[in-house]
């Protein structure tokens, strides 16, 4: 990747952090990865390194090290750090960097590195062994429920994905987007990635978008482009939001689950008077991060899909045994080697050979355009973010002692459990809330006299539709 943004003009800005006043060009960027990219090698192995993911200039310069250095490294949320303990006992990493403000404790001190504020927290018990000589790269697949089910990706899967973003969105190094989405998600970490491959800026902000914070620091930065999940729309959408009261705006993207239609409509049509391209967007973590994309200029006609596949990919559809509808197919060079779910994964090489069956239920129109009506396999999205319904019920029935049924509604978790007197389902709420990290109110619990099963002992689903 280094490589890649070493050959922009280097007096050019890549990246802005309006609350410090840090500025970093591409010859620093540069500089400063590949120095700290020798630190590493010098003191690491081919071992796994965790990351703990602030939207900050050192820890992209500790990503894109870790690329050139060939140290396979996996991006997490920093808080709460007690999470880390499934992970930590599963993948036994080599180390860990930590940002300030974040306490670790695995028995080691942390120490710091060299023009960082950054530190490096040693983990010298039963370290993983080496990792596969093309893995440099883990993402969590779901919110966080426990599970240790990482997606591994190669170099060459970051690089084409953020090639093809850039080019189907037309980037320029004019470009200048605004990071409103964590650097350890795949659809923020695209955002990064690609707007460097193209020669544009980064602007860092600690402000979310729903704080006038974030806008000024949007306003005073010009920043021409704006990417949200579903629910930042849906808010943004309850505060009226108006992309004519920024003039230097030009782009709105959004992906991370489906948009309902309507908001689609009323984001497109405000994007229409501003004069700002809208791209509705469909991707997986598995793919590295981009699958599909609606062109801004058929949105009108191509409400609710999810579009032709980006540059190089190619999209399909596949028969469902027991099914009338078909599954969606991805092929192309940004899907993931597989998944890992312990240490001893990470020494697996490419399973999936460039395919990748999505687990949704899709159709095509005659102009090519594919759209999603359903999931095969058992996932929500809960603000942004996939969440195993499995993962819930298993969390849930291993904590109360009680059946429970996950089933997604319009982006809710709404939860089923038989009556107990052990939990209330106020109780139910609040721990599945601070679980995944969710507000409250996107979860529903409702009780059923006894939990309906089908003929072969399984969850009958379908009853709670």
């Amino acid at each position: 990747m280094i490589d890649l943004l070493a050959r922009h003009d280097g007096s050019r800005v890549a990246l802005l952090e309006p609350a410090t006043g840090t500025t970093l060009h591409y010859d620093d960027l540069c500089e400063r990865a590949s120095a700290m990219a020798g630190i590493l090698k010098a003191h690491l192995e081919r071992r796994l390194v965790f990351l703990l993911a602030t939207n900050t200039p050192d820890a992209i310069v500790l990503f894109q090290a870790c690329l050139a250095a060939k140290i396979p490294l996996c991006l997490l949320e920093p808080n709460p750090a007690a999470r880390l303990a499934p992970l930590l006992r599963a993948y036994r990493p080599q180390a860990l960097l930590v940002p300030p403000g974040i306490e670790v404790s695995i028995g080691r001190r942390p120490e710091p590195l060299p023009e960082s504020s950054y530190q490096i927290l040693w983990n010298h018990d039963d370290v993983n062994t080496a990792a596969h000589p093309d893995l440099a790269l883990l993402l969590t697949t779901s919110g966080s429920t426990g599970s240790p089910k990482l997606v591994r990706l190669t170099r060459r899967n970051v690089v084409a994905n953020a090639v093809s973003i850039a080019e189907y969105l037309g980037l320029t190094p004019a470009e200048r987007s605004i990071q409103g989405l964590p650097m350890q998600y795949s659809y923020g970490l695209s955002l990064i990635n690609s707007h460097l491959v193209a020669g544009g800026s980064v602007v860092l902000t600690r402000h979310s978008f729903l704080w006038p914070e974030f806008w000024k620091d949007f306003a005073s930065t010009q920043c021409t482009s704006f990417a949200g999940v579903p629910y930042m729309y849906e808010s943004l959408h309850r505060l009226r939001f108006d992309p004519q009261q920024y003039p230097s705006l030009r782009t709105m993207t959004q992906a991370g689950g489906g948009l309902r239609r309507d908001l689609i409509t009323a984001f497109y049509q405000k994007a229409q008077a501003a004069s700002v391209r809208f791209f509705v967007m469909y991707g997986q973590t598995e793919a590295t991060a981009r699958i599909s994309y609606v062109p801004a200029e058929r949105l009108g006609d191509k409400i609710g899909a999810i579009g032709v596949p980006i540059p190089r990919g190619r999209l399909s559809l596949a028969p469902v045994e027991e099914l009338e509808a078909r599954e969606l197919v991805y092929q192309g060079p940004n899907v993931m080697m597989g998944y890992a779910e312990d240490a001893e994964s990470l020494v697996k090489g490419d399973e999936l050979q460039g395919m990748l069956q999505t687990g949704d239920l899709a159709t095509v129109d005659d102009d090519g355009f594919y759209s999603v009506h359903g999931r095969l396999r058992r996932f929500a999205k809960l603000y942004g973010r996939r969440v195993s319904l499995e993962d819930v019920e298993r969390h849930l029935e291993t904590k109360y002692r009680v059946l429970v049924a996950a089933v997604n509604r319009n982006d809710s978790l709404h939860i089923f459990t038989e009556p107990t007197n052990a939990v209330s389902a106020g109780d139910i709420r609040l721990n599945l809330a601070a679980e995944l990290n969710v507000p409250p109110n996107s979860i529903h619990i409702e009780t059923v006299a006894k939990m309906p099963f089908n003929s072969n002992g399984k969850k009958d689903y379908q009853s709670f539709a």
